[in-house]
């Protein structure tokens, strides 16, 4: 997606209000797959380059492509000295250009897509997935009353959130599947319903962080998804990696370590001293069955909109031919003792 002409005018007037002059011979060029928020890559009057990130493009869903959402979290983590780009400015009146937008710094160093990194030693890969998992921790860690942030603080997030997913892609009778329904109800029933609360991220995974040239995460992009809840949310989402084959999505599975890469015991002891609080095993396992139910029901999603032609992902096809193999890791993982999820 290209930004229009009298957009990028108007926004670089805007901008100039709020003392951040940019270059207007500079043409924002398009950055990452844009299948969210639209980001431009941009160049202020003395030739820093600077990341533009807009809502897109016609009728949103309510709640959805919250930019300012993301503004108001980079801000509150980047005073804390958190691992993220440094925010600018946000533009949260839509009338300006028709969205909202905001502007942050620029972070230099690599984007990694494959997770088992096959460009980097076996020294490297562990420092990377060290980083990560440390990273992760010191997130959780903050104290969520200190951060500024106007978020709700509600308990029980996991379930809402996974009765969220679930009811949207099987409130049909017609479309139910029974194997993920009884799973579904077992786990509902087992996630808790209090629980001490961190700031999440939504989405932690290595193509959504930024890796210097000392192998360290550098900076933790795309805050779209943050919000208050449980720390198990995050950690899971990384776990499961090792549950999922390697090939499948951001799978490692039985490959880790031949490909060099670190076991999952070894990223959750790496978490666990960032954090500063030891995980309790059955409530990751069953952390763990969350997110591979809500991953399934994301693919399915993208299969309906595949279907109804709506499917803006380029790899969609590629999402919706992953969803079986998704399901065989949940059954698998829904049978197996909850000592057994972490992979040594």
């Amino acid at each position: 997606m290209d930004l229009d002409q009298s957009e990028f005018k108007k926004i670089i007037k805007f901008l100039s209000l709020e003392n951040l002059h940019i270059d207007s011979g500079f043409d924002p060029k398009p950055i990452g797959d844009g299948q969210s928020n639209p980001t431009f890559l941009i160049r202020d009057d003395k030739k820093k380059l600077k990341v533009l990130r807009t809502q897109p493009l016609g009728n949103l869903a309510r709640g959805a492509h919250r930019v300012d959402r993301e503004f108001s979290v980079l801000k509150a983590l980047f005073i804390k000295g958190f691992e993220c780009p440094q925010p600018f400015v946000l533009c949260n009146n839509s009338e300006l250009i028709g969205r909202m937008f905001y502007v942050m710094d620029f972070e230099e160093g690599d984007i990694n897509f494959n997770p088992l990194l096959p460009n980097e030693n076996f020294r490297d890969k562990q420092k990377i997935y060290k980083s990560l998992a440390e990273v992760l921790g010191k997130l959780h860690g903050y104290d969520i009353n200190k951060l500024g942030l106007s978020f709700k603080k509600n308990q029980g997030f996991m379930k809402r959130n996974l009765s969220l997913w679930y009811d949207q892609i099987f409130h049909d009778e017609s479309k139910k599947d029974k194997e993920i329904e009884k799973v579904y109800k077992d786990i509902l029933n087992k996630l808790p319903s209090e629980a001490p609360l961190s700031l999440l991220h939504g989405d932690f995974k290595l193509d959504n962080t930024v890796i210097s040239d000392d192998k360290k995460c550098k900076a933790v992009l795309d805050w779209e998804l943050s919000s208050f809840g449980e720390p198990l949310v995050d950690i899971s989402f990384q776990i499961i990696n090792w549950l999922i084959p390697s090939g499948v999505l951001y799978g490692i599975g039985g490959t880790w370590k031949k490909n060099g890469l670190p076991s999952a015991s070894d990223f959750l002891s790496w978490y666990e001293c960032s954090y500063k609080k030891e995980v309790d095993i059955n409530s990751l396992r069953n952390a763990c069955i969350f997110s591979l139910i809500k991953l399934f029901c994301i693919l399915k999603g993208i299969e309906n909109r595949f279907h109804q032609g709506n499917a803006i992902s380029k790899d969609a096809e590629e999402k919706i031919l992953s969803a079986p193999a998704i399901k065989e890791v949940l059954m698998n993982s829904f049978e197996t003792n909850p000592n057994d999820i972490i992979v040594y």
